[in-house]
């Protein structure tokens, strides 16, 4: 009994950071998926608000008041990636605003075009062995094999598939081939080197680990 109360005040303590997380996540999420150069602050605001959001515009930005109360700040961002950009203080702040996510932080639907060098492959191979970690521990693989290419000089992306692995989520690398820019070899910390096309290709994209948060801010629960 008394283990079920400490859960239970657990739960009501941690669950409000939580939701609004999530309803950040959404947010940005929606922006990622529009492009609209000539957008208009009232027109993004009018898009936000057919949404379900409560947003405002102002001069410069638009203010969305989050279900918690809490205020976060959108500027259209004209031919730069995503609808808008999403920032945690107004962006006329005189000690200038923070951005939540960078807009080009994450790639959304990206596809990465597979190298054909056979030297890059085998030189690729050598440095691991597969299996990196056992079958399941995707998470864990991945940032081994981008720490370790990293340490050799080369630039590593992670692809991330939510729905991969019966929705429990996907996420590998693609290492870029020096000698060709622009040419990839994926990698998946358990089967290895891949040729398979869904392997060039996923969802979502991203150099930096930390943004798997902001994808999907549950995958380690």
């Amino acid at each position: 009994m008394r283990q079920i109360i400490v859960l239970v005040l657990l739960s009501l303590i941690l669950s409000p950071s939580a939701c609004q997380a999530t309803e950040e996540n959404d947010l940005w999420l929606l922006l990622s998926s529009y492009e609209d150069i000539g957008i208009t602050v009232k027109d993004l605001a009018f898009f936000l608000a057919t949404h379900g959001y409560n947003a405002k515009p102002e001069e410069s930005y638009v203010t969305v008041t989050l279900s918690d109360g809490k205020d976060v700040y959108i500027t259209p961002n004209g031919a730069s990636p995503r609808l808008a950009d999403l920032w945690m203080s107004p962006p006329t702040a005189k000690s200038g605003p923070v951005q939540v996510i960078p807009g080009d932080a994450i790639k959304v639907n990206a596809t990465y075009k597979k190298t054909d060098n056979a030297d890059f492959r085998k030189t690729i191979s050598r440095y691991v062995i597969f299996p990196v970690t056992p079958l399941g521990m995707c998470y864990d693989g991945s940032q081994k094999l981008q720490n370790t290419y990293k340490n050799f000089g080369y630039n590593v992306m992670y692809l991330y598939d939510p729905s991969g692995f019966d929705s429990q989520g996907h996420i590998w690398v693609a290492v870029e081939d020096k000698d060709h820019p622009g040419n990839w070899l994926a990698v998946d910390s358990y089967y290895g080197v891949m040729d398979s096309p869904e392997y060039y290709t996923s969802p979502y994209s991203f150099a930096d680990f930390k943004y798997l948060d902001s994808i999907n801010p549950k995958w380690r629960m």
